[in-house]
């Protein structure tokens, strides 16, 4: 498909949506085909949600980006970050901080949160 080459800056949505779809016939999952491609999955998701109608620039400008969580009283909790698009983050007690930090910077770095 040559994804690896530069497309016009003009030119980025149709440069995904032939990417989109060259991922979903490939048979590969996004991780092997992003990885294949040379494309970063956070670009991929940000793109197939974009070019799928998804949450519009200006709605997501306005929308929140941290939605508050009330964490149950228990050693034993879950912290679960639901975002504005509806998608959620189970955080398991004991999590790596680093790795916590890297994911949070990755969704924020995507617009997701």
């Amino acid at each position: 498909m040559g994804t690896r080459e530069k497309s016009s800056d003009s030119e980025p949505q149709q440069f995904w949506q032939m990417a989109l779809e060259a991922c979903k016939e490939s048979g590969l999952s996004i991780a092997a085909f992003c990885k294949k491609e040379g494309i970063t999955e956070a670009a991929y998701y940000y793109w197939r949600r974009n070019l799928r109608g998804g949450v519009s620039k200006t709605e997501a400008k306005s929308s929140p980006n941290f939605l508050e969580v009330v964490m149950p009283r228990s050693n034993n909790a879950v912290l679960e970050l639901v975002f504005s698009s509806g998608s959620s983050l189970r955080i398991n007690p004991g999590v790596d901080h680093k790795m916590l930090s890297q994911v949070l910077s990755a969704l924020k770095q995507a617009g997701l949160c």
